[in-house]
């Protein structure tokens, strides 16, 4: 029998959350589904949870990389190795609610659509969660327009259709495309590629006002802590998402308003990865004159009051910004 939903899993030094997150796999509703765990070089005991996962319930196949690949390349092992009807992704660290796959499929069959998202809720350290903002038209959220622009840069707080994990896709759409992740080593945010790629081939697709997926926010992350070639993999990223969208027509002011909108956004992340996050005393003064000498980022910046600055919640990193703005505004 076929499997209804291909569920796609990576792991990497998960050993602290993956028993919860497998757990919340095995126990959906929807019963008729292959879970697919691929081990990317874990040093921990993640491999040794998921083989004693596997042999308890034949379900879960169980692989392991020879080679530490990293999240884009693994879950494309996973693309080659699924045999369901659709595909699904859950983060390691994640988990999901018991009827999630049940819900998203029957609404996926009921309308052949090739694609059915529900809503997530991120879940914080020391207990805290959070829903997204959502548009006052849920319609929108069933528009591809609407979908592309929030994905290159998201107009409502936590909003952002870039995951893959709050989805379902129909395989074989997936295999027409011959779409597959870029590696996150040298294209930053590679889910968000893999997804407009796949709206911009016009699938039937729903949303389902339900939040199913909770997604885990971890201090110490690959989202705080030093990212090497940050600029080199943003702008590989950023370049041929542009050129993607144009070839397939989508070049409106308002695509390109969202475009400065995200690198406005991002080149403070740039300034924290390079004055905080790294380590080396040297390394910061390197990667900051990257920064402040890239002509991309100083002439966009230009386009940008002070007022414009993301806040944050602390007082410090809202002061870091606005001297890291007056610099690439004023000084160069």
């Amino acid at each position: 029998m076929i499997p209804k939903v291909s569920v796609i899993i990576p792991v990497y030094n998960a050993e602290v959350f993956l028993s919860k997150c497998l757990n919340s796999v095995l126990a959906q509703t929807l019963k008729n589904i292959e879970i697919i765990c691929i081990d990317d070089c874990s040093q921990d005991n993640s491999f040794q949870i998921l083989s004693y996962f596997s042999e308890n319930d034949n379900r879960i196949k169980c692989f392991k990389n020879e080679n530490n690949l990293g999240q884009g390349l693994t879950r494309n092992r996973g693309l080659d190795l699924a045999t369901g009807e659709y595909i699904a992704f859950v983060d390691s660290d994640d988990w999901i609610e018991l009827d999630m796959y049940e819900v998203l499929y029957n609404e996926a069959k009921a309308h052949n659509y090739d694609l059915v998202y529900c809503g997530l809720i991120y879940d914080f350290p020391h207990g805290k969660s959070q829903i997204p903002e959502m548009p006052l038209l849920e319609s929108d959220l069933n528009t591809i327009p609407f979908l592309i622009n929030e994905a290159i840069n998201p107009s409502f707080k936590l909003f952002s259709p870039n995951s893959p994990c709050d989805k379902i896709y129909r395989r074989k759409f997936i295999e027409n495309l011959n779409l597959r992740f870029k590696s996150e080593r040298v294209f930053l945010y590679e889910d968000k590629f893999f997804n407009i790629s796949f709206l911009i081939e016009n699938p039937t697709f729903c949303f389902i006002p339900k939040v199913m997926y909770h997604y885990a926010i971890r201090y110490g992350s690959t989202m705080t802590s030093y990212r090497k070639d940050f600029l080199k993999r943003y702008f590989l990223m950023d370049e041929q998402l542009k050129i993607l969208l144009s070839e397939n027509g989508y070049s409106f002011p308002e695509i390109e308003q969202r475009f400065k909108i995200s690198l406005f956004e991002i080149t403070f992340s740039f300034c924290l990865n390079a004055l905080v996050y790294n380590k080396s005393f040297k390394g910061k003064f390197l990667d900051f004159w990257d920064i402040i000498n890239d002509k991309r980022i100083s002439t966009n910046t230009k386009f940008f009051r002070l007022n414009d600055i993301p806040q944050s919640p602390s007082k410090i990193n809202n002061t870091f910004k606005s001297i890291c703005f007056l610099i690439l505004k004023y000084l160069r």
